[in-house]
């Protein structure tokens, strides 16, 4: 499997939790966000939208703040 420079990746998508330990999955352009109930749901959702964005994903451990209401 051949790397990718990292300039060339569109968006990157980071998965953590929030506050309350929902799990979120937001890319840092804004154009995609999600709520999930657990790690797996939350990686397989990363997953695919990288297919789609030709991003990354990064697990971050700092709490993530949602930008869409509940």
């Amino acid at each position: 499997m051949e790397l990718q420079d990292p300039d060339s990746w569109s968006s990157l998508l980071l998965v953590g939790q929030d506050e309350r330990g929902r799990w979120l999955v937001q890319d840092t352009a804004g154009r995609v966000e999600g709520r999930f109930r657990s790690r797996e749901t939350a990686l397989g959702f990363a997953k695919s939208e990288c297919d789609l964005f030709h991003g990354r994903i990064e697990l971050v451990e700092a709490p993530l703040i949602a930008r869409i209401g509940l």
